[in-house]
């Protein structure tokens, strides 16, 4: 039985174990999120998701900005697709809640409009969340 070539994603020759590593190796990228509730609330959500999922897997990121806690808000897991499902933790002290839950829908041009809460809840505020590509500036 002969040896099939294998490559890599780029076309390159690599070795089976190289092949191996890759299939279970998951792809990675980044997008911005910014959430609005009225004047005075403006997050920056950095996520980091899987591409090649559909909805697009979130995988971690940062939350930054007015939410109590910040700059020590982590997102925990999620979904992005036609609709937006975002956990996180806070850790801003016994003043601060601990968990944030964040869902929306999609609507033209990119962004989401759902509601948010906390510590368990998902519905306490109403908000506008703007979709960029890459990270966060």
């Amino acid at each position: 039985m002969s040896q099939k070539n294998r490559h890599d994603a780029t076309g390159k020759l690599i070795t089976a174990e190289e092949a191996l590593a890759a299939a279970s190796a998951t792809a990675q990228a980044t997008a911005c999120l910014t959430l609005y509730n009225g004047p005075g609330v403006k997050w920056q959500i950095s996520i980091t998701f899987n591409p090649n999922s559909y909805p697009f897997v979130i995988t971690g990121g940062t939350i930054k900005g007015t939410i109590c806690g910040s700059p020590k808000g982590v997102v925990t897991g999620g979904s992005m697709g036609p609709t937006l499902l975002i956990h996180g933790n806070l850790d801003g002290g016994s003043s601060c809640a601990s968990t944030v839950t964040i869902v929306g829908h999609y609507q033209d041009p990119s962004s989401y409009a759902g509601t948010y809460g906390f510590d368990g809840s998902s519905t306490e505020f109403s908000h506008t969340t703007l979709y960029c590509c890459g990270p966060c500036s």
